[in-house]
Parts: structure tokens; C-alpha cells; sequence
């Protein structure tokens, strides 16, 4: 394969990019690719030295490039006109990032994350309970996208039964990061979000009148350090994010995982014996699939990266799945290896400035599931005539179903 005469938007590379990913990095780790019009960074070092510098590498894309998600101004209008424009602050450069990243980051510290574990695990059984009714299902339906949002609207002090539909806007809330919506599906989706906005502004006001110890109560009554609030279009903004990004990767990293223990019985019967082994099966898990594939950054200034020379004003896509295969970092990088020493230096939750806040929780779903649907059930398999693909995207690898058989 000749990397330069391929790209992140055919499909065979989105469903299956690791051999891609070798010839980048073997042949023009650091290329312009024209049909996304970025220069991609594949080799482990180099997307992180694009990480260590936020201060040419603009992290905020929105307003220092003009970049949106919606690729389409009438969708763009709708959210202007009926609710609150996308607001990307939690995504800003240092130092900004810093205070708005303060406001959310308590309710992610370890002691935090500790108090929801409890409520993980017997949501984690009673989702198993349901998985053993019906032993021929699609893990994605009946478990891997009910977690992490059970998990999310409690953490939120939303109500449980909510947790549906706010799964449904989540879903299309994340769309146009595809790159291939329709100006229809996107105007669907841009209804769909000031549905979710305004949702969420009701039980703001109603955090105020009645305050609980959960995150909106917190972004309900932000203010900045100088005690001015915070304006209601970047508490949207950030409890938008927090929505999309604490549900969306989980249950990606979920039926992933599950999909390698089916594909890798010697690593399950491992589990099995030694459940010591679950923390390194998770960070593998995490980087041999990253459910954040990558994203874009900004030139804020002329730079180079690897020797290639990048001017100021290009767009620069860091392809974390690619550096979490970098053979430099990762010896035999195809391989699941439950013992692998740095395995918890991947990237699926980037790193630095922008390193995932709500990492410590995803972990800790992840590693809770896992033990629990070992105790649960003696062996998993797909179920017959099984044919998995993955979603079509360049920023996502999210499985579209995960049928499975349990027992």
C-alpha cells in the first residue's frame, strides 16, 4: 500500500485502517492528505509533540479556524435561532481551557469516581441479569449503550428514565463528525440538539431552585474566578460535551473490548484465572481499538513536524489510533498483551492540555463491566452468520451492532 494514494474517507480504511496506519508511518508519517485537506500525524512522538504545544497546535478549532461540525450554514442557523449556538470553550487553548476545565473537573477526581463505583456495579449486574434472559442479542442494544448513560444521568442529577432519550440526542448529536451527513439528516440533527438544549436549560433552572450534589448543579451556578456567571451558552456548551463524550466512547470501548475477549479465548481464560490482569486488558482495549480515533488542530503559527514543514493556517489531524500501533511505542503493537508494561500510555484519551477529564470514570466502567460479565456468564461468542462493521467516520470507530450469544 502507498499511504500518500490513500485517506482516512475511503470506507475499507475506516473499517479496517491498521494497515494504513503502518504504511503512514513507514512511508510519510507526517503527509498533507487533500480529500480532508490536513496534514495527518501517524508516529507516537510526533502527535504528542503536537500535543505538548497548544500554543501552534490550536486545539480550539471554532474560533480560531472558523471550523464547525455542521458542515451546513441552515443547520447551523437552527441552533442560532432556536437554541444556543455550539460552544466549544471546554475545547479552548491555555490558558482559558484551564478555568473552564475547573469548573467539571471535581466531579472527576479519584474520591469522586470511588462514590459512583457502588451504582456501577449493581448497574453492571442488573444489565447482566437482563443479557442472561435473552442469550442471542446485540450487546450494543441491551448493554453497551445502556452503561455508560445510566452511569451519565446520575452523574448529571438527571432522572433515570431520561436516560433514552438523552441517549437518542447524544447519538445524533455526534453525526456530523462522520463527514458524510446529509443536509436533511443534519437539519434532523440540528432540531434534535435544541431538543437536548433546552432540555438541559429546564433542569438547570430547576438546579437552582432546588441544588443536589451532582454536575449540573455545579454548571447550573458557575461563575468565573472574578464571580461573574458563567453565560448559558457555554454551560450548554460544556454540558453538552460531557454528555456526548462520557456515553459515546464508553459504549464504544465496551463492545470492542468484548469483541477482542471473543476473538482472543486465551486472553478471556487469562481474565479468568488472574482478574488482576483486568486493568491491563482495559488500557489494551483502549488502545488497539481508541474509540477516538483523532481529531484536528489548528496552525496557529508556521511549524513542522518530523521535518515537514507545516504553514500557518493548515489544518493538522492527529490520528491518535495510529501512535496507539506505533511499533516505537508499542513493541508487536498488534498484539494483546494483558501484561504490556507502558500499555496505559495510549493516547484514546489524548494527552496533555486536553487529556479526557472523565478518563478516571471510563476506567473504571470499563474494568467494572469486564469483571462483572466474566462472573456472570462461562463464554461469549458471536452469534451465527455475524458480519460486524464499524459506523462510517473519521473521528469515531464505534461498531454498528455486536451480535452475540452468551451463556
Amino acid at each position: 500500500m502507498r499511504a500518500t494514494e490513500h485517506s482516512l474517507l475511503e470506507p475499507e480504511i475506516q473499517e479496517s485502517p491498521w494497515a494504513y496506519y503502518r504504511a503512514c508511518q513507514e512511508q510519510a508519517p507526517v503527509h498533507f492528505s487533500a480529500p480532508i485537506n490536513a496534514y495527518v500525524v501517524t508516529r507516537y512522538r510526533d502527535v504528542q509533540h503536537v500535543l505538548e504545544h497548544p500554543e501552534i497546535w490550536a486545539n480550539d478549532l471554532l474560533a480560531k479556524a472558523g471550523f464547525s461540525m455542521f458542515q451546513h450554514a441552515e443547520a447551523r442557523a437552527i441552533l442560532e435561532t432556536s437554541g444556543w449556538p455550539r460552544d466549544t470553550r471546554l475545547q479552548s487553548d491555555p490558558p482559558i481551557h484551564r478555568d473552564y476545565r475547573a469548573l467539571v473537573a471535581g466531579a472527576f477526581t479519584a474520591g469522586r469516581v470511588r462514590q459512583l463505583a457502588p451504582f456501577i456495579a449493581s448497574l453492571a449486574h442488573g444489565l447482566a441479569d437482563e443479557l442472561a434472559a435473552t442469550p442471542e442479542c446485540d450487546f450494543i442494544e441491551r448493554f453497551a449503550a445502556r452503561l455508560p448513560i445510566g452511569v451519565l444521568t446520575r452523574l448529571l442529577g438527571l432522572p433515570a428514565e431520561d436516560a433514552p432519550k438523552i441517549k437518542h440526542w447524544s447519538d445524533a448529536w455526534v453525526e456530523p463528525l462522520s463527514g458524510v451527513i446529509s443536509l436533511e439528516r443534519e437539519l434532523e440533527v440540528a432540531h434534535l440538539g435544541v431538543e437536548l438544549q433546552h432540555y438541559l436549560a429546564e433542569w438547570m433552572a430547576r438546579k437552582l431552585r432546588e441544588p443536589g450534589e451532582d454536575v449540573l448543579t455545579t454548571l447550573a451556578s458557575a461563575c468565573f474566578p472574578d464571580g461573574r456567571p458563567l453565560p448559558m451558552a457555554e454551560k450548554m456548551g460544556i454540558a453538552e460535551h460531557l454528555i456526548v463524550g462520557g456515553h459515546e466512547t464508553v459504549t464504544s470501548a465496551l463492545a470492542s473490548g468484548l469483541w477482542l475477549l471473543i476473538e482472543h479465548p486465551e486472553a478471556e481464560q487469562a481474565l479468568r484465572r488472574d482478574r488482576s490482569l483486568l486493568r491491563g486488558f482495559v488500557e489494551e482495549a483502549l488502545r488497539l481499538e481508541s474509540p477516538s480515533q483523532g481529531f484536528f488542530r489548528y496552525a496557529e503559527r508556521g511549524g513542522e513536524v518530523a521535518g515537514v514543514p507545516i504553514p500557518r493556517g493548515a489544518m493538522v489531524h492527529v490520528r491518535f489510533a495510529a501512535a496507539n500501533r506505533d511499533p516505537e511505542q508499542f513493541p508487536d503493537p498488534d498484539r494483546l498483551d494483558l501484561r504490556r508494561k507502558n500499555a496505559g500510555a495510549h493516547m484514546a484519551f489524548s494527552q496533555g492540555e486536553h487529556h479526557c477529564v472523565g478518563a478516571p470514570l471510563a476506567r473504571l466502567e470499563l474494568t467494572t463491566t469486564f469483571g462483572v460479565l466474566l462472573d456472570r456468564f462461562r463464554r461469549f461468542e458471536l452469534a451465527p452468520g455475524a458480519k460486524l462493521r464499524h459506523l462510517p467516520g473519521i473521528a469515531l470507530r464505534t461498531l454498528a451492532a455486536l451480535p452475540i450469544r452468551s451463556s
